[in-house]
């Protein structure tokens, strides 16, 4: 009875704190601005000035200023040429002129340059404006392509963190629970008849699986869009891997794909596993300084957001038990039939390949995830419980999501 009123909690908890993250993150979005336009002077000027971006900021956001030319905005050409102006509601918070001190700060290639206005706290909220004041058009770069960028964002704090840590503990106390449910009733049965054979089953899974992957990512886009939508997945998971395992009851099926508590010390596993997944941690973040990137991976993109960095580490902490239901789980468990080497295998690099987009590119990431799934998949082989691995994933999972906020 405890077991049963500890998991509806755990996971109304958990729920609860995904479904305050997802309201948190859509706020983030709504703050963030990247704004970047082109224009030349010519084709903006009016009078004596030009407009070259013009975006609405809100208040309590960071923003950063530069403007990019289509030129490498040498003294010789662009000294004097004008005054760039940095306007709130038409009056001037900034004013920056090309002399040669200014353009001294100028980034600049063979083909561009790049003149950062400023960055700071956004105190009021209203409509900035940058805007080049001359008094006589400056003919020689008049049709110079200027790009005008706008950063703005929130920055996270401690509500953010702490919706972190609720959803990781809500996850780690269903896990314990999971575990106590576990040790007072078992499912076990032989194994029922299937007309679908093992290999058919997990094949059948997975293809299910990338359906709905790529599925979601129709649904739309965005943080908070991400946040849901990875806790869906995960919801998929579960249900997927209890469904195609097989069994006579939810018990049975339960305890098939691994979730039960070892049969001998079980009470030992799971500070064991805590320790394993801290291990982990530190293998994935040698791997990550050793081996160099040769592209920029998408998770890097989605997170350089804070938006995107609170969905990914909320999402981080919520889907390591639906994850290893399925993968370390329904895989291997349908798998282990076969052989203990085919269900580790079949485990282990599906788990890998099913990651490996979110790293491509990254390969030091991409290594760590291979040698964590390794690492899972051994847990889960030796102490013959998916709980024991999804401790280990939880922790792993756990630390890299509240480092990234420290």
């Amino acid at each position: 009875m405890i077991s049963r009123i500890g998991l509806a909690i755990s996971l109304a908890l958990a729920l609860g704190m995904v479904a305050f993250g997802v309201i948190r993150v859509g706020w983030l979005e709504d703050l963030e601005v990247n704004y970047g336009d082109q224009t030349t002077l010519r084709e903006s000027a009016d009078g004596g000035e030009a407009v070259l971006g013009q975006v609405s900021l809100h208040g309590g956001t960071h923003a950063q200023f530069e403007i990019c030319a289509g030129d490498p905005m040498l003294p010789e050409r662009w000294a004097d040429a004008m005054e760039l102006q940095l306007r709130l509601d038409g009056e001037v918070g900034l004013s920056i002129a090309l002399d040669e001190e200014a353009l001294a700060r100028v980034r600049r290639n063979e083909t561009s340059g790049c003149l950062s206005l400023g960055s700071g706290p956004v105190r009021d909220e209203g409509a900035y404006v940058v805007a080049a004041v001359f008094d006589e058009l400056p003919s020689e770069i008049a049709d110079v392509p200027l790009r005008t960028r706008i950063i703005a964002r929130r920055e996270l704090g401690d509500m953010d963190l702490t919706v972190v840590v609720c959803v990781w503990l809500s996850s780690m106390l269903l896990v314990v629970f999971l575990a106590l449910r576990a040790r007072e009733k078992s499912g076990k049965n032989a194994e029922p008849a299937s007309r679908v054979p093992a290999w058919g089953r997990v094949l059948g899974g997975l293809f299910a699986m990338l359906v709905i992957f790529f599925g979601i990512g129709f649904v739309g886009r965005g943080a908070a869009v991400g946040l849901a939508s990875g806790v869906s997945l995960g919801v998929c998971e579960v249900l997927l891997g209890l469904a195609l395992i097989g069994g006579v009851s939810l018990a049975h099926r339960a305890d098939r794909c691994g979730l039960v508590a070892p049969e001998r010390f079980w009470w030992a596993w799971f500070p064991a596993a805590g320790l394993a997944g801290v291990a982990l941690m530190l293998l994935a973040q040698l791997s990550t300084r050793l081996v160099p990137s040769t592209s920029t991976s998408s998770v890097e993109l989605f997170v350089s957001w804070p938006s995107g960095m609170l969905s990914f580490a909320a999402l981080a902490v919520a889907a390591p038990l639906a994850e290893e239901v399925f993968f370390r789980g329904f895989v291997y468990g349908a798998l282990k039939k076969y052989g203990t080497w085919v269900a580790f295998l079949g485990a282990w690099l599906t788990f890998v390949a099913f990651h490996g987009s979110q790293t491509w590119g990254q390969w030091g990431a991409l290594l760590g995830i291979a040698v964590t799934g390794l690492g899972l998949t051994g847990i889960r082989a030796v102490s013959k419980s998916t709980l024991v691995a999804a401790t280990a994933h939880l922790v792993y999972n756990g630390l890299l999501a509240v480092q990234a906020f420290l």
